[in-house]
């Protein structure tokens, strides 16, 4: 890892873009007053790690999707799929708390409310 200060920044950009362009094992730590404030990164290698990170927990889907600058979820699915990340999934915990949270509002609707003729659509002919 390079690592350069703000001012140097400046006068580099170009040579530091072309260092983690050319090689993904490249990255470039850049510090202010001997304080790291942003990681240059090749940007195959940022996208797989800010996926991994979502899909291992770590990071919420907002900002996943707002880091690699999507506004649709099936987008971030999709590139998970071409860099054969495994989807995130729902713990036991989660999964039982939004069947509840859906049951309760179903209840709420009525008796018809999950059933299939209470959904909307064309009428068989």
């Amino acid at each position: 890892m390079q690592v350069v200060t703000a001012s140097d920044v400046k006068n580099r950009l170009g040579d530091l873009f072309d260092a983690v362009e050319q090689d993904e094992a490249a990255s470039v730590l850049i510090e202010r007053n001997r304080r790291p404030v942003a990681l240059l990164l090749n940007a195959r290698i940022a996208e797989k790690v800010i996926l991994g990170a979502y899909a291992q927990g770590v990071l919420p889907r907002s900002i996943a999707m707002e880091q690699l600058g999507l506004d649709w979820y099936g987008d971030l699915l999709q590139r998970m799929n071409v860099h054969g990340i495994p989807r995130p999934m729902v713990s036991a915990e989660d999964a039982a708390r939004m069947q509840a949270a859906a049951h309760e509002v179903l209840s709420e609707l009525g008796p018809e409310a999950g059933s299939p003729a209470h959904r909307k659509g064309p009428k068989a002919p």
